[in-house]
């Protein structure tokens, strides 16, 4: 079954996603800029290392692919460790969402 990945990432770790997604031989991806707003980014926010205020949006990145269920858990589970082996406020995110049907 194909799984749709979506990972949330800072534009200071694009090189290490890079790695991440050669690591586990992805070959193909999609990836774009984004920037993200928050109407209230006082810092009480679970998102507020996410989301800049509309005055400052924060700009991050958002990529895509569609991969085996084995190669998206595995993608996941080396975000994961990513994540356990920084400092940084802001890991990245990684989502696995299913794809029901495809043409």
């Amino acid at each position: 079954m194909m799984k749709f990945v979506i990972i949330q990432c800072v534009k200071a770790y694009r090189d290490e996603l890079e790695q991440i997604f050669k690591s586990i031989h992805v070959n193909a991806y999609s990836e774009m800029d984004v920037e993200g707003f928050m109407k209230n980014a006082d810092g009480t926010s679970d998102y507020s290392n996410w989301f800049g205020s509309t005055k400052n949006p924060y700009n991050y990145m958002v990529s895509f692919s569609f991969l085996a269920t084995d190669k998206a858990d595995d993608l996941l589970k080396r975000v994961d460790d990513f994540n356990n082996s920084i400092q940084g406020m802001s890991p990245i995110n990684a989502y696995i969402v299913g794809v029901e049907k495809f043409v």
